[in-house]
């Protein structure tokens, strides 16, 4: 087994090894969810998986330092936080598996369906959405904070299954922002998003939307016809200038 295939091995909270100076350990201890009789070998395996799903590496749930040699870690410790959520997390996958095969069109499946880690986390260690992430940061640290953090993670993961980088995202985190009265954060937002999608219509019927929830007309007006202007099959905008411009 090369040595970056054992560097990424050992992140999760159901492995659990002999005392520091041996790896891969002979047998397994401490172990709570995965069966103590498991080849050590195949728990290897899984701490594998378990670290691409997350993007993370050993030290995030045992006690050890990054760089450090596997054999001098403590995988029996169970201080971190991170690996008694871990546990969780697997009793938490278990449970959904074994409820899948309830389900009526279970039968039918021509494949194999099953949740895993990568389901939710695709390569995160915090399995949030990017429109809850960007909108959190908008409100906790404001939307200069909330722009930097969206293109530090566009530069990083797009292209992967991490985020949806999509239109729609940003789109969604403004509105949140509107429909909590941060109405600069949420401009702020789609204008962000206006520099991927400078022609979007529907980016256009957003701004008009949160401008009505300001309570300013004329600019939901602007708005609304931009979109129509962008998108002449635009129907929502349509409507909302019918509403708002009536003979």
């Amino acid at each position: 087994m090369s040595k970056n295939l054992l560097a990424g091995l050992c992140v999760s909270g159901p492995l659990a090894a002999q005392a520091p100076g041996h790896f891969p350990p002979d047998s397994l201890i401490n172990v709570k969810v995965i069966p103590k009789n498991t080849p050590v070998m195949q728990v290897v395996g899984m701490m594998r998986n378990f670290t691409g799903a997350l993007g993370v590496r050993c030290p995030y749930c045992h006690v050890g330092q990054e760089g450090q040699p596997l054999a001098q870690f403590d995988f029996a410790k169970d201080e971190k936080r991170t690996k008694l959520t871990a546990r969780q997390m697997m009793r938490m996958v278990e449970e959904i598996n074994r409820r899948l095969d309830t389900l009526p069109e279970h039968a039918q499946m021509t494949s194999h369906v099953e949740v895993t880690c990568n389901t939710c986390h695709r390569g995160v260690s915090r399995p949030m959405s990017l429109e809850q992430l960007i909108q959190e940061t908008a409100q906790t640290s404001g939307a200069d904070s909330a722009a930097r953090a969206y293109r530090a993670l566009r530069e990083r993961y797009y292209g992967r299954a991490a985020y949806d980088f999509g239109e729609p995202t940003l789109d969604i985190a403004a509105f949140r922002l509107a429909r909590g009265g941060k109405f600069a954060e949420a401009f702020a937002i789609l204008r962000l998003n206006e520099e991927q999608f400078p022609a979007s219509s529907n980016l256009a019927t957003f701004r008009g939307n949160i401008n009505l929830m300001k309570g300013d007309t004329t600019a939901a007006i602007a708005a609304f016809r931009e979109a129509v202007r962008r998108d002449s099959t635009n129907g929502e905008a349509q409507g909302r200038l019918r509403q708002i411009i009536r003979p």
